[in-house]
């Protein structure tokens, strides 16, 4: 490899002038695993993206391997959506290096910043191509681990490429990974990866619903100024609702980006291919409601009236009845037609006939639009607690948005209804409470809603006292804390959700807290103390022995063995 004066990089660097095919033009970019420079093949006239891996990297223990295996991962990946490899090498002065196909265009990053957020339809048709190429890698074997809008480009002609598989971890080859280590960007990072454990598929898919929730926001779900601060929210933090920031978008695909962001890799789309599925529901349901709205009424033959217009009751068969104004063009149409065909038409050529018959049809919509089969208060009722029976998630949410909330405004403001106000306001108070529950892991505490009583935001704001005592490392006293909010819920929530949660919770602290654990330490480092015999392990368990002492010293409850400890280590100065 040569370095010429025509080579000056960024920074005044030197940038090499080939490698192997490939005369090098300019560095178009830098990552984690190098810099990557524009190539054009000497004999063929392809451009290409050609990475080229830092010399210090190579001296690595392990690094070759690393290398290898991401080129092997490569190699096994052909998806129209995945930027191709054409091939790699080792310059002479040992550079590693691989050549990728090159895309004119922009990063996702880039054209969301231009253009603050996309339209979900588009959203939809780039998830689609994102969630091709996912299924292609994990059907491969591979997890890409640093799935983000910086990773992905976007063609001139709107295709999407994913690229830098830089991290990307072949099952095959999993343990020569560094354990315990944290690969991937915060903002778009899984719960599980953020605590260090090992990537599956479900990851990819987790930073999928981010990168969508992204593109309809125009901002990641969590944001924050630390890495540490992100790592702690992608475990704990709940973030808006993205129709929040996108109201137009279906109810379907918000539902969809929820569950891909869902802390458990359980409750996510199975596969890749399961979100595709889920894409086209999307779709062909906003179809389908955009047909039923544009469709016009159709006057058959006979003169029967049917369809949908803008106007009218609901029929029993579940179609609408025409409006006014589309009923008389119908009616007119029906007369030209059966004075063309004659015979018995003629007999109601009259415009009294007409006029009657006018007004024989608005009686007879009216009359359907009081039979329409509109769910009463008490029935939504019913199906709302039905659902607050099961599992508790975003169904739950949409149960309060969609039924509670609204008949709890309707009835407050002296509507009638055939429902019990106090019901509803139990099971949107049992709704609150399951989401302020999930809120606790965020920072920020969010106003009193209208509808929440000042009695309720008390109760949660000793809850949350609780959490952040304990948080802070005062197990004991957030122990202490929440049981005495226990014994205030079981007189004036008794058999909520949020008592119950409390409950468990509370009897959940104590079991950790209970000095069980703390006992088996203490116990186990005096066991060596009394076995030792040589001078410096004396010393080393003495380091140890004091520092329990430290952490345990005065906890009531270990009273008994920290005396034993002190004893023995007194006994021996």
């Amino acid at each position: 490899m040569r370095l010429g004066s025509s080579g000056v990089g960024l920074g005044g660097r030197m940038h090499p002038e080939r490698l192997g095919p490939w005369q090098i033009e300019r560095r178009i970019g830098a990552g984690g695993m190098g810099n990557v420079y524009l190539g054009v093949h000497a004999e063929t006239g392809e451009r290409a993206a050609v990475k080229v891996l830092p010399a210090s990297m190579a001296r690595e223990e392990g690094f070759e391997q690393r290398f290898s295996r991401e080129i092997a991962a490569l190699r096994k990946l052909s998806h129209r959506n995945i930027v191709r490899l054409y091939g790699d090498g080792v310059s002479d002065e040992g550079l590693l290096y691989y050549a990728m196909e090159y895309v004119d265009g922009v990063t996702l990053t880039a054209d969301i910043q231009s253009r603050r957020r996309l339209p979900w339809r588009e959203v939809v048709e780039r998830t689609q191509q994102l969630a091709g190429a996912l299924k292609a890698a994990h059907d491969a074997g591979i997890v890409h681990r640093d799935l983000k809008p910086g990773n992905l480009m976007v063609a001139a002609d709107g295709q999407l490429k994913l690229t830098d598989f830089g991290v990307a971890s072949v099952f095959a080859a999993e343990r020569l990974t560094r354990t315990g280590g944290i690969v991937g960007t915060a903002d778009y990072m899984s719960p599980e990866q953020a605590r260090g454990q090992r990537c599956t598929p479900r990851s990819d898919l987790y930073a999928l619903g981010a990168v969508m929730y992204t593109m309809l926001t125009g901002r990641p779900p969590f944001t924050g100024e630390t890495t540490a601060e992100l790592l702690r929210k992608q475990q704990f933090g709940q973030f808006d609702l993205p129709s929040r920031y996108a109201p137009d978008m279906p109810a379907g695909l918000e539902e969809l980006v929820c569950q891909l962001l869902e802390k458990d890799p359980g409750r996510r789309p199975p596969d890749a291919l399961v979100v595709l599925r889920r894409l086209e529901q999307v779709l062909a349901k906003a179809e389908f409601v955009e047909r039923q709205l544009e469709s016009e009424t159709v006057v058959r033959p006979g003169g029967a009236v049917a369809g949908v217009a803008g106007v009218g009751g609901v029929g029993a068969a579940g179609a609408r009845v025409a409006g006014t104004a589309t009923t008389v063009r119908n009616l007119l149409r029906a007369e030209n037609q059966r004075r063309r065909s004659g015979g018995v038409s003629a007999v109601l050529d009259n415009t009294w006939v007409l006029l009657c018959l006018l007004g024989l049809l608005i009686g007879f919509g009216w009359w359907m639009s009081g039979r329409r089969n509109v769910p009463t208060d008490a029935a939504r009722l019913a199906e709302a607690e039905r659902i607050l029976r099961g599992e508790p998630g975003s169904a739950w949410l949409s149960v309060r948005d969609d039924v509670l909330k609204p008949l709890q405004e309707r009835l407050s403001a002296g509507g009638v209804s055939d429902v019990d106000s106090e019901r509803v306001r139990e099971l949107r108070r049992q709704v609150d409470d399951y989401e302020f529950l999930r809120s606790l892991g965020q920072e920020r505490e969010r106003g009193v809603e209208s509808g929440v009583s000042a009695v309720d935001d008390e109760l949660r704001r000793l809850i949350r006292r609780a959490y952040v005592m304990r948080e802070s490392g005062d197990g004991a006293g957030a122990v202490a804390e929440l049981a005495a909010v226990l014994r205030i819920l079981e007189r004036l929530r008794g058999g909520s959700y949020l008592q119950q949660h409390v409950a468990e919770t509370v009897a959940g602290w104590e079991s950790e807290v209970d000095g069980r654990g703390a006992e088996l330490v203490l116990r186990e480092l005096l066991r060596q103390w009394v076995a030792s015999g040589e001078e410096s392990e004396k010393r080393q368990l003495r380091g140890a022995l004091e520092a329990a002492l430290k952490l345990y010293g005065d906890r009531l409850e270990l009273a008994e063995i920290v005396s034993e400890v002190r004893a023995a280590m007194g006994g021996e100065k």
